[in-house]
């Protein structure tokens, strides 16, 4: 199994340069030429995670270089603003790090998580002041690794909370990719309990679920699936309240995250759609619920967030959080 903490700065290194191609969303989706490229924000320091506030403001999580300079940014006229600092960023082998994955703004609050660290951080969002930053001693925290080791999902113990949503009454629902788990924490009370285990994509390779959204019914998990990250292993879960598991969608390749469409469909980011040791690298992709193309030979893309009709990704071997208009 490859090691979960690792889940996309490891990957990051097998990938190469790009070139974008667009088409489809739900159905036949846009015209190509009608779909505009631009880049929001560069110098990113590993950008993984993206939010938007209720007054739409954008938000975007970066990892760090390692120096305690994990952060979470305000992206504004083309500006990065950050209004938490100091996060913590820690080396993960000679090239990588690890840092703050990925964020929510649920409850009048922002929450985001650090999987190496086994934390779930929230602050309100009314304190979101590029002005004034803040730092890590203003949050609140929560401990997610006890109770993840209590449920004992895989031997060695592991854990890594990487992603997260909320449901219709505000209650945080989680993936770990480490023991491929979806967990539920309160609203009132931050209780943790044990939604969903999800199961294998295939008899050699666990789900690795990397992200979670909530369309209003069921929840819907993505999955990386793991080594040897064989070409169409990835699937898409679904996840009902009551926490019954079954495959949504299924053929997908290395799926980093996922966000709903227009139409209130699944829409996946693939950090590399034809497998990890395929020769035709790079060719990272969005594809809609139908596993038609919508944006090809992505770099490297981390995250995936819809606002109206433009898709924002992040790219962390590049730096860049870009938008797709149409």
């Amino acid at each position: 199994m490859m090691k979960p903490r690792s889940i996309l700065l490891g990957l990051t290194a097998l990938v190469a340069l790009t070139v974008f191609t667009l088409s489809c969303t739900d159905h036949t989706g846009p015209d190509p030429a009608s779909v505009q490229r631009q880049i929001i924000a560069s110098g990113l320091k590993g950008p993984i995670g993206i939010a938007f506030d209720a007054q739409e403001r954008l938000f975007v999580a970066e990892v760090g270089t390692g120096q305690s300079n994990s952060q979470i940014s305000l992206i504004e006229n083309n500006q990065v603003k950050p209004v938490v600092q100091g996060l913590p960023s820690m080396p993960d082998g000679p090239a990588f790090f690890i840092g703050i994955t990925h964020l929510l703004f649920a409850n009048d609050s922002l929450y985001f998580l650090h999987g190496a660290l086994g934390n779930l951080y929230s602050v309100k969002a009314s304190q979101l002041n590029p002005n004034q930053p803040l730092q890590l001693s203003d949050l609140k925290s929560q401990a997610l690794r006890p109770f993840i080791d209590s449920l004992k999902l895989v031997t060695p113990l592991n854990s890594n909370a990487y992603n997260l949503t909320s449901d219709a009454s505000g209650n945080i629902v989680l993936v770990d990719a480490g023991t491929n788990a979806v967990i539920k924490r309160e609203k009132n009370t931050g209780k943790l309990t044990l939604l969903a285990h999800l199961p294998n994509v295939t008899p050699a390779q666990e789900a690795v679920p990397t992200g979670i959204v909530f369309d209003g019914t069921n929840f819907l998990v993505s999955t990386l699936s793991g080594g040897p990250f064989t070409k169409g292993s990835a699937v898409i879960y679904q996840v009902t309240p009551q926490g019954v598991v079954s495959v949504y969608q299924s053929g997908y390749t290395t799926i980093m995250d996922l966000t709903l469409s227009e139409g209130n469909k699944p829409v996946v980011v693939e950090f590399v759609s034809d497998g990890i040791f395929n020769p035709t690298l790079p060719s990272g992709r969005l594809a809609n619920a139908l596993g038609t193309t919508l944006v090809s030979d992505l770099r490297g893309p981390a995250s995936v967030e819809r606002k109206g009709n433009s898709y924002y990704v992040t790219s962390v071997s590049q730096g860049l959080l870009e938008r797709f208009s149409w």
